[in-house]
């Protein structure tokens, strides 16, 4: 007597898709940093008269977008100390600031949150 041995059909598998997967984008170009780091019109912050009548010293940060034109938008102060005079000075001061806007591929871009720590000492 044979012995018969029945193994199941097999199932046909669906065909595989093939998927093309674009291929990975370059890391982004990162812009220029150091573009907005000094005033081209050489404007100074103004020292609040009635803060160095008193022989008060101050430093605020500032945090701004540098747009494609130069000039600063956005202003958002991040720290003071000294007094609220000199956050005026300092706003009037990156209002009247023009810098070299930050570049990718040769071509100014919007640069965001940069920051500005302007100092307000009585030796300058």
């Amino acid at each position: 007597m044979q012995h018969v041995t029945r193994t199941p059909p097999k199932v046909p598998t669906p065909p595989q898709r093939r998927t093309t997967q674009a291929p990975p984008s370059p890391a982004p170009d990162v812009p220029d940093t150091s573009a907005g780091s000094s005033p081209l019109n050489n404007v100074q912050p103004v020292y609040p008269p009635e803060m160095e009548e008193e022989n008060i010293e101050g430093r605020v940060t500032l945090v701004c977008d540098v747009e494609v034109t130069g000039m600063t938008s956005n202003c958002q102060v991040q720290s003071v100390s000294g007094g609220q005079a000199f956050v005026r000075s300092a706003m009037d001061y990156l209002t009247r600031a023009r810098y070299r806007p930050a570049q990718r591929n040769g071509v100014p871009v919007k640069e965001l949150h940069k920051v500005y720590v302007i100092r307000f000492r009585l030796d300058d």
